[in-house]
């Protein structure tokens, strides 16, 4: 599935924490990757802080710009460009109905798991796990090869790589994203229903007692026991200071009653060179 050609029109946005006034100039520089590319970019009003919060509109004006991009028929992708803390203020406020039959898809990382998965849980329509800041970070050059041949191009059936940890094949639809953001939808009517489902889980910051401790709830919530398998991203902070036990010590042991499938990729996550991958569509690992 081609997701982008030459001549389509991306939109840009920040539906979690406005990005600070010192980061205009990464934000041209995603521009002026995207346009080289040959896409057309439209800016939505709430991407920068504004009166002094930490938010780039109230929630309501955020969730209006979004659905703003989604409403227009010219927009094929919506890229946002956040992260931080408050991307669920806005899932009250969004039309899933209008959602569901938009020909655009969204696309954000780390707090953005939250949307990513509740447009899933709610309009049964996937969304991409991709930080398009990417295009203006250490590896600018790569990412925007990766850009062309995988956004723009016919994908690969797995844009990444991945080591088997346990089993050696999982298949089905795949849910989750940052763990932490991920789990903020856990009684609510936006988390998806993970029966089923590949678990992907990655993570920014945190040691080795607060991934237990997350772990612990996922497995409370039965998703480890209903799932088909678990695919792991990297985990920033626990690999970067090599945290004891690991996050794949951590992830077999609370699995390991279930025999679940579990794999591991450096490819996807918070790092400069991370690939995408989506969430709410079909995967097969083998």
């Amino acid at each position: 599935m081609i997701l982008l050609k030459k001549g389509d029109t991306v939109g840009l946005t920040s539906c979690s924490d406005g990005l600070r006034p010192e980061e205009e100039p990464i934000v041209g520089k995603v521009i002026h990757t995207l346009t080289s590319l040959g896409l057309r970019v439209k800016t939505a009003e709430t991407i920068f802080q504004q009166n002094d919060k930490p938010f780039s509109g109230s929630p309501a004006h955020r969730a209006s710009e979004l659905m703003r991009f989604f409403n227009d028929p010219d927009v094929k992708m919506i890229f946002d460009l956040s992260g931080g803390d408050s991307a669920n203020q806005i899932l009250p406020c969004l039309d899933f109905a209008a959602i569901r039959t938009s020909q655009a898809m969204f696309t954000g990382i780390s707090d953005l798991s939250v949307v990513n998965n509740a447009i899933f849980a709610r309009s049964e329509k996937p969304s991409c796990h991709y930080r398009i800041k990417n295009l203006a970070g250490l590896f600018a050059a790569e990412q925007k090869k990766f850009f062309e041949d995988y956004i723009m191009g016919e994908p690969a059936p797995s844009p990444f790589t991945y080591r088997w940890l346990r089993g050696h094949d999982m298949k089905g639809i795949v849910i989750g994203g940052n763990i932490r953001c991920f789990l903020k939808l856990a009684g609510t009517r936006f988390f998806p229903d993970t029966e089923g489902k590949i678990i992907f889980l990655e993570a920014l910051g945190g040691g080795a007692a607060r991934m237990a401790s997350l772990l612990a709830q996922l497995d409370q919530l039965s998703v480890f026991r209903k799932c088909r398998g678990v695919l792991l991203g990297t985990f920033s902070e626990m690999q970067k200071k090599e945290l004891k036990p690991s996050i794949e010590q951590l992830v077999l042991e609370i699995t390991e009653k279930y025999d679940v499938p579990v794999a591991k990729t450096e490819q996807l996550g918070h790092g400069g060179d991370a690939r995408c991958i989506l969430i709410g569509s079909p995967l097969s690992l083998n």
